[in-house]
């Protein structure tokens, strides 16, 4: 692919902001998003670790897409935060809860449920394309000189 490390670099800057701002923006205003998460459906003591361990792990996501020996894990802690976002989204959508917690902060404080899942969607796709196009970079298999695959 002619363009893929412009594609690459391109998807980790946007992980990059994406995680620097949603980190930043919890680290900020610490009380709002203690506050925010003891509205979710979590126990207060998930809700509690949480409060620290998103925006800790959102920060240190963005750290580790900054260099290129740690980008393939970050990728991949990328796509999972992301499905996890994403799943527990979706979930809150179905009504599964019994009811519907509003508490996202940031440049998602505006956007529906519906449009939040959308978003997420979209950069978990970005998160997956990067770890394919990564991928690429390291196959798992390789032939030997005599053109047998060597594991």
């Amino acid at each position: 692919m002619k363009y893929k490390n412009q594609i690459l670099e391109l998807i980790y800057a946007m992980l990059v902001i994406l995680w620097s701002y949603a980190s930043v923006t919890k680290l900020s205003n610490m009380e709002r998003s203690r506050l925010q998460m003891l509205n979710q459906i979590f126990p207060p003591w998930i809700a509690e670790m949480l409060v620290w361990l998103v925006p800790l792990a959102e920060l240190l996501l963005a750290i580790l897409l900054l260099f290129q020996g740690t980008r393939p894990k970050a990728l991949f802690g990328s796509l999972l935060l992301l499905v996890a976002f994403s799943g527990y989204v979706g979930l809150v959508m179905t009504g599964i809860f019994g009811r519907i917690p509003c508490s996202c902060g940031g440049i998602l404080t505006g956007m529906s449920y519906s449009v939040h899942l959308v978003f997420n969607l979209c950069y978990t796709a970005i998160a997956a394309a990067g770890l394919y196009l990564q991928h690429q970079d390291f196959p798992y298999h390789t032939t030997n000189q005599q053109g047998k695959e060597a594991v």
